[in-house]
């Protein structure tokens, strides 16, 4: 089973050796790694050259949904996922452990798993993103599995769509809704592990994005797919945040 990974990146010559050294050190060994660069002012595309078997795609600037769409367009892998500019797989045997759940169900069209928010300074590891009680009630609360960690069967994606290109960091929610509420039902399995390291810092994880961008953008997506969208819901998830992070200052004091 080919799995594809794509990595959208604008001046990411300070992250990408974290990102693609990830990939490169898994013990999977069909992967097809693309990196779909924004025409970078920097040393992105000298730096993504100098890895073996990373394939660079340049592309105007037009937005990261644009990015992805065009890194899926433009890969072959049986499955695929994303690995973002700043982020990294969290251990080496994370894609096998992906390949295996497909593997073992020819059935199943989506998994994800859990996220580490990490140090842009150091990647001092800090709040898990636990996904093992997400229920698809959770979504009117705005609720929903880190992104980063999913992985779609490439017919299933086939059906579903694309990302939607108008939103500016909302298309993410929207996809978790067709995912979770398509007709008839997609079977998808939760996998307990670590996926990624999430840099914090980003555009998803600043303060405004979160608090006004990320909610209006996920009442849109809400409404935009039959759902109720009621914005005093949507301060339920802040309730997770605050549990993710009493359960790991007792797990891992921190």
């Amino acid at each position: 089973m080919k799995v594809s990974i794509i990595t959208a990146t604008i001046d990411g010559e300070k992250s990408l050796g974290y990102t693609i050294g990830s990939v490169q050190a898994q013990t999977y060994p069909d992967i097809e790694h693309v990196v779909v660069d924004g025409n970078s002012t920097d040393r992105t595309a000298e730096i993504v050259r100098s890895y073996e078997g990373v394939r660079l795609l340049l592309r105007d600037r037009m937005g990261v949904y644009n990015a992805l769409n065009f890194g899926i367009r433009n890969t072959t892998g049986d499955i695929f996922g994303f690995v973002h500019g700043n982020d990294a797989l969290a251990s080496p045997d994370v894609i096998s452990r992906v390949v295996e759940a497909f593997e073992a169900d020819p059935e199943l069209d989506f998994v994800f798993g859990d996220l580490r928010y990490v140090s842009p300074r150091n990647h001092k590891p800090g709040r898990i993103y636990h996904a093992e009680d997400f229920s698809t009630e959770q979504l009117i609360g705005g609720v929903c599995p880190p992104h980063p960690t999913l992985y779609i069967r490439r017919t299933t994606a086939d059906r579903i769509g694309e990302y939607a290109e108008n939103y500016r960091i909302g298309a993410d929610f929207d996809m978790w809704i067709r995912l979770f509420c398509a007709e008839p039902p997609l079977k998808y399995r939760h996998l307990p592990l670590i996926m990624v390291n999430m840099t914090t810092g980003g555009l998803s994880t600043k303060w405004r994005s979160r608090l006004y961008t990320n909610n209006i953008e996920k009442l849109r997506a809400l409404r935009a797919n039959g759902k109720p969208a009621n914005p005093l819901r949507l301060f339920l998830k802040y309730f997770k945040v605050a549990r993710d992070s009493i359960k790991d200052f007792f797990v891992h004091g921190r």
